[in-house]
């Protein structure tokens, strides 16, 4: 199963990654870095670590995950609490955070594993700010683009990610990196995995579909 790979992590507001190709569909105003003084927070694939950054302005203690060896290593060379590991596999023990960035990491993981960690490392309480690709990103790609190439990539990962809901399975090779998410897969995962959707920011959409979805997310203590 691939494991994280990761578009470029910028700090703060989604506004800060925005693009004209985006424009419109990026919700500008949801906060990726909205976390009390003090509290430990996890970003997973934090790229060039700007939202760590902005973390440790803020008084947090920020640590980070990337999955690429290149900014792994980046990471550490500038003296960011930072390892090389997958989003499927969070090397913390379960609990140790209190809040937690995930910006469209999600899309190149296998999805159920990696929003299973995310509850999992998260405290009582804690809070998660997550972005996914949604239907009408790849929809954009396929219906809007006049790069071939482009436009190929949506149709495949429409593909994969009909493969990936029917068999648990990915096509093979880089047929089967992305997969878009859906609202209502994601609200299964956070039932069976103990989190509370707490704030859904809207964003644009192409055809009818979310481009993006943005999800604030609260781990909760599941009863016995």
């Amino acid at each position: 199963m691939p494991a994280t790979e990761i578009a470029p992590a910028n700090a703060g507001s989604h506004a800060e990654a925005a693009t004209s190709e985006w424009d419109g569909y990026i919700a500008t105003d949801f906060r990726f870095v909205s976390f009390p003084a003090g509290a430990r927070v996890l970003d997973i694939g934090f790229g060039h670590g700007e939202q760590m950054q902005h973390v440790a302005r803020a008084g947090g203690h920020a640590f980070g995950i990337e999955y690429d060896r290149t900014l792994a290593r980046d990471g550490r060379c500038a003296g960011l609490r930072v390892c090389r590991a997958a989003a499927e596999h969070l090397p913390f023990a379960s609990a140790s955070f209190d809040g937690l960035i995930c910006k469209v990491v999600i899309p190149y993981t296998n999805e159920a594993n990696a929003v299973s960690e995310i509850a999992r490392v998260l405290r009582p309480g804690g809070l998660a700010h997550v972005s996914y690709h949604g239907l009408g990103y790849s929809l954009r790609y396929l219906l809007a683009d006049r790069n071939w190439k482009r436009r190929v990539y949506g149709a495949r990962t429409i593909v994969n990610t009909w493969v990936y809901r029917s068999s648990g399975r990915r096509l093979p090779g880089f047929w089967g990196d992305t997969i878009f998410q859906s609202p209502s897969r994601l609200r299964a995962y956070y039932r069976r995995s103990g989190l509370e959707l707490v704030g859904a920011h809207p964003s644009g959409r192409f055809a009818g579909a979310p481009v993006f979805i943005y999800h604030t997310l609260k781990r909760v203590t599941r009863s016995s």
